[in-house]
């Protein structure tokens, strides 16, 4: 506060010095019975300006007798007129007109404030009269000074305040100075019990309102907490230095304008501050400052702050802050800041900032920010943050994020995340990821990521990573390299499917290809996949490996009819020539123990190869070699062909 004062003292200091006010010119006037006029002719002529007023109320040819000397414009004329007339400067005249002092007089209360009950001094009460709004605080010894207006020569009600004590009413007579002591009673002692401390704000407790309020304000603020009135408007310069004084902050006004800052009741209208805005109760309709706005109370209509803005209750409307907007409940509307949102229980609207919104509660709409979005509890909308969006409540709707998306609760709806989608609950949707997905819960939807996919639940969807899916139960369909599930009752395709419940199966076999066969099956009965390798073992070799898919037909506890279809690559000596494979077979197999598999049956093959007429010696380029194929095409060859083995486990 006291730099404040400074930069207000510098200010109309530079004023001064670039031009002088008329009233405080100096002249001296000698007059004994000469008419009015020509004193003020005089008066005029000495200080280089001129005199405009009505005739009707001034009689210029009555006759004034004065003596002074280096007095100021505005004390001869006060002597002149004998204080019923109020001097107005415009340009280079001094208007004079009739003033209130021509119908009211002042008068002085002073006294001192005791407790009752100790008879020792009460520091900081607050005395004051509520019609004429003036107001002062008792000092350290209990004294305190008013001066008041007489209006007809009525009574004046005096009120005494202070925190933990009886307010007391004192009737003071009007028409002369006076002394009057009073004692005030402690308050009834208070039972003590459950109680909501937040349905008590007090704007002067917080950041902006200890810096620009002095100890005094705050004080008479805490002593009138019960005592407030209504005004059309105010002007102020600074607190207490306007229209309502040291009880503007007990007023609340239609129309408030505070060249630096104001600190005032409420509003039910438009304020304007060229700094600062401190309300204690509810704001109505417009309130604009050109750095903060602070109110205690419910807000309804347009907040605009050119940095913050801070509402110590609700919003209803509009709130715009260069900076930061914070509300200790929810809001309907809107909050935009350039940097920070915060509503303390949450929303129904809309909350846009620069780099951080965050709500206590749920929040009915969208949160658009560059960097993070925070909801306490359930979305019904949108989120969309450039690093990451959290949800602690159900998600329904979008999180659209640049890196993270975290839904503590179900997600009904979709998650897109640059990086990382994370459902703590189900996903009723999609979960969208440039690398991983995570949902604990249950999947009715999809999850698309480019690394991995996990549930740690079921699957009733899809899962399609670059990488991995995991999910311990599959009732849909899993697409990746690699495929995990603990029991399936779905389809996995991939180069490596496990289902730790499921289809296993080593298979050792010759065909009419190659010598040695090694297969192994993995995958859910509904459909397997087979990672393949073979060999040639005579003197000419040949090699193959390949992927293929299956699905068993159970003919009996025993037996089952297997269908598959291969696709291998054959290496005959050389890597650049092509030599690709595609088969279908099929067999019966008889189960001959517990854990081994008798199985044979019939194939097709067709070989597609692009050097058919070069040959190494060390490896044979006859495929098959006791077989003669018939051609399908330019390097195509197909056969009928046969598998015999063994299958363990």
């Amino acid at each position: 506060m006291k730099q404040l004062f400074l930069i207000v003292a510098f200010l109309f200091g530079s004023y001064s010095s670039y031009a002088q006010s008329l009233l405080n010119k100096t002249v001296s006037v000698i007059a004994d019975r000469k008419p009015l006029a020509a004193v003020l002719d005089d008066i005029s002529m000495q200080g280089d300006f001129h005199f405009s007023y009505v005739k009707e109320f001034i009689h210029d040819d009555s006759l004034v007798t004065v003596n002074v000397s280096n007095r100021s414009v505005k004390q001869v004329l006060d002597i002149l007129f004998q204080g019923n007339f109020q001097f107005r400067e415009i340009g280079n005249q001094i208007i004079i007109q009739p003033g209130t002092s021509s119908k009211e007089k002042w008068y002085v209360v002073s006294g001192q404030i005791k407790d009752a009950t100790t008879g020792r001094p009460i520091v900081n009460a607050s005395v004051y009269e509520g019609v004429q709004l003036i107001s002062t605080l008792t000092d350290d010894q209990g004294y305190f000074r008013l001066r008041l207006r007489e209006k007809e020569r009525t009574a004046a009600m005096l009120t005494v305040s202070k925190e933990l004590y009886r307010d007391t009413i004192m009737l003071v007579p009007g028409g002369h100075d006076q002394e009057m002591n009073a004692t005030i009673k402690p308050a009834a002692p208070i039972q003590l019990s459950i109680v909501d401390v937040n349905q008590h704000t007090h704007v002067e407790q917080t950041f902006f309102g200890r810096f620009f309020l002095s100890s005094k304000q705050r004080m008479q603020s805490l002593n009138l907490s019960d005592f407030f009135t209504r005004q059309p408007y105010q002007y102020s310069l600074l607190p207490a230095l306007g229209t309502h004084g040291k009880l503007g902050s007990q007023v609340v006004n239609k129309f408030s304008m505070n060249l630096i800052g104001g600190y005032t009741a409420g509003l039910s209208g438009v304020e304007i501050a060229g700094i600062f805005n401190i309300d204690q109760k509810a704001v109505k309709w417009v309130q604009v400052a050109g750095v903060f706005n602070i109110v205690g109370g419910h807000f309804s209509g347009v907040q605009v702050g050119g940095i913050h803005n801070h509402i110590m209750d609700s919003l209803k409307g509009l709130q715009v802050g260069g900076v930061s907007n914070i509300l200790k409940y929810d809001f309907r509307g809107a909050q935009i800041g350039g940097v920070y949102n915060r509503s303390g229980s949450g929303g129904n609207g809309m909350q846009i900032g620069g780099i951080l919104n965050s709500t206590g509660g749920p929040i009915k709409g969208a949160q658009i920010s560059g960097a993070v979005n925070l909801a306490g509890g359930n979305i019904k909308g949108t989120q969309i943050g450039g690093v990451l969006n959290s949800t602690m409540g159900v998600m329904n709707g979008a999180q659209i994020s640049g890196a993270i998306n975290f839904g503590r609760d179900t997600v009904d709806g979709t998650q897109i995340g640059g990086a990382v989608n994370v459902a703590w609950q189900k996903i009723k949707g999609a979960q969208i990821a440039g690398a991983v997905n995570v949902s604990k819960e249950e999947v009715s939807g999809a999850q698309i990521a480019g690394a991995v996919n996990v549930s740690m639940d079921t699957i009733n969807g899809t899962q399609i990573a670059g990488l991995a899916n995991y999910t311990k139960v599959l009732k849909g369909v899993q697409i990746g390299l690699v495929n995990y599930a603990d029991s399936s009752d779905g389809y996995s395709l991939g180069l490596i499917n496990i289902v730790r419940k499921g289809y296993h199966q080593i298979l050792i076999y010759n065909n009419e290809m190659l010598d040695l066969n090694i297969a192994y099956k993995s995958g859910s009965r509904k459909l397997y996949s087979l990672l393949l390798a073979g060999m040639k073992l005579g003197p000419k070799k040949a090699y193959s490996f390949g992927y293929g898919i299956g699905h068993p037909f159970p003919m009996s506890d025993r037996s089952e009819i297997t269908t598959e279809l291969t696709s291998q690559f054959l290496y005959v000596g050389n890597w650049n020539s092509s030599n690709s494979i595609i088969r279908l077979q099929t067999a019966w197999n008889y189960k001959l123990l517990k854990n081994v598999t008798l199985f044979a049956g019939p194939s097709f093959t067709i070989y597609y190869s692009d050097k058919l007429d070069v040959a190494d010696p060390k490896y044979d380029a006859k495929v098959p070699a006791h077989y003669s194929p018939f051609t399908l095409g330019s390097g195509v060859t197909a056969w009928f062909g046969w598998h015999i083995g063994v299958g363990f486990f």
